[in-house]
């Protein structure tokens, strides 16, 4: 995709809504059936390398190597969460078989593979059919779990949070974790998370025995994909929140571009950063489109100066900025008046990644 000019966003002749809603996707089959196989292997060959390579940076007595190690381990990361996320859509392999095996092994690095493939997959594309988020807390909210928790340990979870320390994102991932022993609902997955426990905690001692400070850049490495993750996702959508599988109301095309966000990025920021998932719009409208042709799906569907657009240094401002707010007011409005997005008070969202899991803390009360 040509470069967008930031002007843009200055611009009071912005692109409507209206105008791109009746437009047909062109050639959509060109799209849905591509399959860049030396492209997607070099990537997969990166991520389970680069991600070797960060291990034996991390535990080496060099400073440099070090430092490396951990900015290694947070691309590396990153990138295997967006393939998870195009293994979801079937986007990379021909054969569904080899989307899941690829899917589960980069679920195990990230350490979101204590919730099934198949389910995350399916939450993440009940998200596309009925444009909407899914809440494992629902009929509560995010922000209803923490004001019931213990006033200390919501101090503590905000001093954390003000540290810039994502511990409630750590927090719903150890939920996941422990659902299966908790739950109603995922009993029949107690073995299988006993050994994947096991199994990650015997990988995490190896490392803590071999380098104890290891663990140290380790943890730094796999904060900054979190927040890499969450700063992505946060702004990508203000959809209502609904309990999976519950009931859900039709929504249009209308609704989801106004309710989706794409963020402004130089093309090759959008591949470095995000393997393009920044083209949010495009990829909402058409989900079977790999990730390499999404700037050029994008070009032929938006305009340059589409209302939807949205610039990177100033959801970086808000990212920061609203980091506790977010998680006791929710993710804020985005207004509109005749210039287009105010985002003034877009203050994204926590916990709606596609690597968390959407089945029910049906366990959690709430006080």
């Amino acid at each position: 995709m040509t470069e967008i000019n930031s002007l843009m966003f200055t611009n009071s002749l912005l692109a409507p809504i209206s105008s791109v809603v009746a437009k047909k996707i062109p050639n959509p089959k060109f799209y849905a059936h591509h399959r860049n196989n030396w492209l997607n292997g070099i990537v997969i060959a990166y991520i389970f390398g680069g991600y070797g390579l960060s291990l034996f940076c991390i535990t080496a007595n060099n400073g440099w190597l070090n430092l490396l190690g951990v900015v290694l381990l947070t691309h590396t990361l990153t990138w295997a969460a967006f393939f998870v996320h195009e293994f979801f859509h079937q986007n990379i392999f021909a054969h569904s078989r080899l989307n899941l095996v690829f899917g589960e092994a980069m679920l195990f690095i990230t350490g979101s593979c204590y919730s099934p493939f198949g389910d995350l997959a399916s939450h993440h594309l009940a998200h596309h059919i009925y444009r909407a988020d899914f809440s494992p807390f629902y009929p509560f909210s995010m922000i209803d779990f923490l004001q019931s928790l213990p006033k200390l340990l919501l101090k503590i979870i905000v001093v954390l949070e003000w540290l810039c320390i994502p511990i409630v994102n750590l927090m719903f991932r150890w939920m996941i974790i422990l659902s299966p022993f908790l739950s109603k609902n995922r009993k029949n997955e107690r073995f299988s998370q006993v050994l994947l426990i096991i199994l990650r905690g015997g990988l995490i001692t190896a490392l803590a025995l071999y380098s104890p400070r290891s663990l140290i850049f380790y943890f730094i490495g796999y904060i900054g994909f979190l927040h890499t993750l969450q700063f992505i996702e946060g702004f990508q959508h203000t959809y209502s929140a609904f309990q999976i599988k519950g009931e859900v109301p039709k929504q249009t095309l209308e609704y989801e571009e106004t309710n989706s966000y794409s963020l402004v990025l130089r093309p090759w920021l959008s591949v470095l950063l995000c393997l393009n998932n920044n083209y949010h719009n495009a990829h909402h409208r058409l989900m079977s489109c790999p990730w390499y042709l999404l700037p050029r799906l994008d070009a032929e569907l938006y305009p340059r100066n589409y209302v939807q657009y949205v610039p990177l240094l100033k959801l970086l401002k808000n990212y920061f900025r609203y980091r506790l707010y977010r998680l006791f007011q929710g993710q804020g409005i985005v207004a509109r008046n005749e210039h287009g997005l105010i985002l003034d008070n877009f203050a994204g969202a926590t916990g709606m990644s596609f690597m968390i899991l959407r089945k029910p803390f049906d366990w959690v009360q709430l006080s």
